[in-house]
């Protein structure tokens, strides 16, 4: 039987929420394709139709919560030519996603969370001319850059909450993440967090 489009991007989402799970148990890196389609209850075919890796099925788990906010919120309307209003919006998401969102950091996958907001901002890369491209991607990581100082500030004090204010704090990044990530770990470096940046081959 042929699958609607309906039941495809359903199943994929599965897979998604699946990941997720198993996220909480242990490393991404150690979670088999095999493990992930038989929490989902989706065949291992499905997985390797749409998704190259992983992260992809992540960053379309988050798109699949954008567009049901977006949905319930008429985001849209509100946000098309007024882009303090769509940074609202987005901190009201990320805020709806806060499990996820916490999640993805703690376990070091936050890129996912850029990756679906260009996915959300550009979806259609190829029909848009050229301005509209470059703007779009300079929304998604302003947004993404907003978001990101905004959790690990909110990760600090968590931290600090639960361990106490003279617990030593860590952060490992590599040296050539985007700039809104790497201003944000100067700055929790100036908090105290003892940051390693670790070179790229």
């Amino acid at each position: 039987m042929r699958r609607t489009t309906a039941t495809t991007e359903y199943l994929k989402e599965c897979m998604g929420t699946a990941l997720l799970e198993l996220m909480r148990e242990k490393p991404l890196e150690k979670i088999s394709i095999e493990e992930m389609t038989a929490r989902a209850d989706v065949g291992r075919s499905t997985y390797f139709r749409y998704f190259k890796n992983k992260e992809e099925v992540l960053s379309f788990k988050i798109v699949c919560l954008w567009k049901r906010f977006d949905a319930q919120h008429h985001v849209g309307e509100h946000t098309a030519s007024d882009e303090a209003a769509a940074a609202r919006m987005f901190f009201e998401f990320c805020l709806s996603m806060r499990e996820v969102s916490d999640l993805l950091y703690a376990t070091g996958h936050q890129g996912c969370i850029l990756d679906a907001y260009l996915q959300i901002l550009r979806p259609d890369a190829d029909g848009e001319n050229a301005l509209e491209y470059y703007r779009s991607n300079m929304t998604a990581y302003a947004l993404y850059g907003l978001v990101n100082a905004w959790i690990l500030r909110g990760a600090v004090a968590r931290f600090r909450d639960r361990f106490g204010a003279d617990a030593p704090a860590r952060l490992i990044t590599s040296a050539i993440e985007h700039h809104a990530i790497l201003h944000t770990a100067q700055w929790l470096e100036k908090q105290g967090y003892e940051v390693t940046y670790l070179p790229v081959d």
